[in-house]
């Protein structure tokens, strides 16, 4: 498939927003997210009719790194005599910048991409910059682009309240993987049994949704893209652990757990063979990277102290990794991908209905935005020792409650489905006393006539696919405030 710049129209809008304020007072950005999101292929479209200078830090030692922005900045500037032992250090060399901007009245965007390689290499990276942008740089036409894909280290060099880039920078962008409304679009006119799959494994990461072809299956696009020896995704978890890590074994070992279902603190301790002590900390390294999750009960009312909480990976690719791939690998390495699908088809649905039970967020979302629900400031899993609702929406100021099941299944869902989901409600204790309920039933194959006969004279609201099938102001006589 052709490459193409999909989506992120908001993203752009606001980069522009910030170019055209560097006319009057310069800016410093800092633009973070997750490894393959799409960072650079932003900042280029971004710069692509703009005058820029584009450096790309890599792991290496601090002189090597000074040789080659040394090398980048020069020829962006245009000044073939500036030689690579031109500067005997980074200060030095922000001076050489800073002085080129000086003399410059034109609006430039100066990038420093992979911002953390730098701080790595170099612990008095962050002053550097600090001194650059006191001394010479915000007294420019500069707009100074810090980006990053360990989103704990740009929070602690340049986001963080003790960070020496805390307080001058002008602006921060975490930029998100796409939803699924917007990953579809890289499979154009295909339909949504043949675009979710891809997105359950992709998680609207750009670099992998590019792979996939949504013109070909579910199980070809795997073994096209993930299990053929040499493809893009077939060593995808192992490069994106090395550059988050030194020595990944620790972090390998929980995700591996946590990818085999084991969600409680106690079950992943005992399959790590961690110590307690460290296990905290492990965990928490991998919830800022956005590669692991903990989620409690949405009702709640101290998230942070809660111990209901259950860990999950949060990267949809790791989790089908791990959860698929990796616990099968004898299989995979036989070449007998025929025998993989046939013995844990049903583990590859399972992942898919997953998916498809996290995204429903996203739905709901959208039929508040059309009017179709009333707005709900919290959206979340519910569960307890024996009762799960897929998602739960809180409204505590109009004491308002949303129950939403979700089903991928081959078949039609009946009038029972919404009877159990009435009657899960009743274990939910929140709100005050004649609390507003509302429902909502999410299915990939749709509903019977009957159910929608009975949602529709209840005032329940019906979502098929991705789609609103009917909305709660389609009811004669419902109504919300």
């Amino acid at each position: 498939m052709a490459i193409k710049f999909i989506n992120r129209e908001k993203e752009l809008g606001w980069l522009n927003k910030q170019y055209k304020r560097a006319e009057k007072e310069a800016q410093l950005l800092i633009l973070y997210g997750k490894r393959r999101v799409g960072k650079t292929e932003l900042v280029r479209h971004f710069i692509r009719d703009k005058k820029s200078i584009y450096y790309l830090a890599n792991r290496t030692t601090t002189r090597t790194q000074l040789q080659d922005a040394t090398n980048v900045f020069a020829s962006g500037f245009g000044d073939k005599h500036i030689s690579t032992a031109q500067f005997a250090d980074w200060r030095a060399f922000f001076d050489y910048i800073g002085q080129k901007m000086k003399q410059s009245s034109k609006r430039t965007i100066l990038i420093f991409d992979e911002f953390p390689f730098l701080v790595e290499s170099n612990s008095g990276m962050s002053s550097f910059f600090q001194y650059a942008w006191d001394m010479w740089l915000k007294n420019t036409k500069a707009v100074v682009i810090l980006m990053g894909s360990s989103i704990s280290m740009m929070y602690q060099h340049a986001l963080a309240r003790n960070a020496p880039l805390y307080g001058r920078r002008t602006g921060q962008w975490l930029l998100e993987p796409f939803t699924y409304d917007q990953a579809k679009n890289f499979y154009p006119n295909q339909k949504f049994e043949r675009t979710f799959p891809l997105y359950a494994i992709s998680g609207g990461i750009p670099a992998y949704a590019r792979v996939f072809d949504g013109r070909k299956t579910f199980e070809q696009n795997i073994q096209n893209s993930i299990l053929s020896e040499g493809s893009f995704l077939s060593v995808e978890p192992e490069l994106l652990l090395s550059d988050e890590f030194i020595d990944p074994r620790s972090y390998l070992t929980i995700l591996k757990a946590i990818g085999l279902g084991r969600t409680r603190f106690s079950q992943i301790l005992q399959d790590t063979d961690l110590q307690a002590t460290a296990l905290p900390g492990y965990l928490k390294t991998l919830i800022n990277l956005r590669l692991v999750k903990r989620e409690i009960p949405v009702t709640e009312k101290i998230p942070e102290k809660s111990k209901k909480g259950n860990y999950s990976l949060a990267d949809a690719f790791l989790r089908f990794y791990f959860s698929f791939i990796f616990p099968h690998s004898s299989l995979i390495k036989s070449g007998k991908h025929k025998e993989l699908f046939e013995q844990h088809g049903k583990l590859l649905t399972s992942l898919v209905a997953k998916s498809y039970e996290d995204t429903t967020s996203e739905f709901i979302e959208k039929a508040i935005q059309q009017g179709a629900l009333p707005p709900f400031e919290r959206l979340g899993r519910w569960w307890d020792k024996n009762t799960e609702i897929d998602l739960v929406g809180l409204n505590k100021v109009e004491n308002r409650i949303l129950f939403v099941e979700t089903k991928w299944k081959k078949n039609q869902l009946g009038i029972g489905v919404l009877q159990d989901l009435r009657q899960k409600s009743q274990e939910v204790k929140w709100g005050s006393k004649n609390r507003k309920e509302f429902f909502a039933l999410v299915a990939k194959n749709g509903f019977t006539k009957n159910l929608i006969k009975q949602a529709q004279k209840e005032g329940v609201l019906l979502i098929h696919k991705d789609k609103i099938l009917l909305g709660i102001q389609d009811t004669p006589g419902v109504s919300y405030p």
